[in-house]
């Protein structure tokens, strides 16, 4: 598929990956529209928006009572402003059990089911002498971006590092409405957390391991459930060549200005694609207005609007 030139005029090849960006390559048109546009609904998604803002509290929280030393009563009370503040005056969808009285809940019920004092999950303490309750990472890969020759930049933000029976792990937070059979089964191949494992290991931290919190907010109760994920080298290695290899095909996409697309179950996942309108129509460019130009950042796991 071929954009008109005004199109083309107005997209920025992303300096920074991760692996929602890597995930988005197996429709370059989604790619582009995405990630060098920069086009996203107007409403922004309860999920992104109720997903971000119970993360920003954990950490808040982990951070008062592991770094700051306080009391966890303390901490959570802290924490619970910094989620207030992150929430802002967002307003979710009518019938949304993602609301903010319940987020609140499951904050507050997380550290129930979780306490800091008798957690089996501990944060790992780095060689500085700090608790790694946040892993943020930005590694330069052997690939250059295709208009500025600097090398492009694989980044991401994961929960924790902790210790689990000796052993390093990654910790990572999801929030849901409910858990599918085998939902534990959903992440044994997610790249999201083989690219944690690999890039704590870039920071000479042995890491195989990756154990998922699951937090489903319903109706009338929080509900918590673990996936512990354990990946040989191997895998992590071979996701690690398959990465270079779609960042190399969407390099080449790039440069050819030739965007195929996937005519898959892709323009159906995840509640249907967006860019739905844009890809039926023969002048896709007459759909814009109608969107409003987020740019994502994987070191805040935010989007910037423009």
């Amino acid at each position: 598929m071929k954009f008109p030139s005004s199109m083309l005029e107005n997209a920025i090849f992303p300096s920074v990956l991760d692996s929602s960006i890597i995930l988005s390559t197996a429709c370059p048109v989604k790619f582009f529209y995405q990630h060098c546009l920069g086009l996203a609904p107007v409403e922004k998604s309860i999920h992104l928006h109720a997903g971000g803002s119970f993360a920003h509290g954990v950490e808040a929280v982990r951070k008062n009572f592991y770094l700051k030393k306080m009391s966890l009563e303390d901490s959570l009370i802290n924490g619970w402003r910094e989620f207030i503040n992150y929430w802002g005056d967002y307003e979710s969808p009518f019938g949304s059990y993602k609301d903010f009285y319940n987020v609140s809940a499951a904050l507050f019920d997380y550290f129930y089911q979780y306490n800091p004092h008798s957690d089996f999950i501990q944060p790992y303490v780095k060689a500085d002498g700090t608790p790694a309750v946040e892993f943020t990472f930005s590694i330069p890969l052997p690939i250059n971006h295709p208009d500025t020759n600097e090398p492009l930049i694989y980044a991401g933000r994961c929960d924790m590092i902790g210790v689990m029976d000796n052993m390093l792990c990654v910790v990572d937070e999801k929030t849901s409405y409910t858990f599918p059979a085998e939902w534990a089964k959903l992440f044994s191949m997610r790249g999201q957390f083989i690219g944690y494992t690999w890039a704590a290991q870039q920071f000479d931290m042995p890491v195989t391991m990756c154990v998922v919190r699951g937090v489903a907010i319903q109706q009338r109760s929080i509900k918590h459930l673990e996936a512990i994920m354990q990946f040989p080298q191997w895998q992590i290695d071979r996701w690690y060549d398959e990465m270079l290899t779609k960042v190399e095909f969407i390099v080449n996409v790039w440069k050819s200005k030739n965007f195929p697309l996937n005519y898959g179950d892709i323009c159906s996942s995840y509640g249907g694609c967006p860019n739905i309108d844009l890809c039926t129509s023969h002048q896709p460019e007459v759909w814009l207005p109608s969107f409003a130009i987020r740019r994502w950042n994987p070191l805040d796991k935010a989007e910037a609007s423009v």
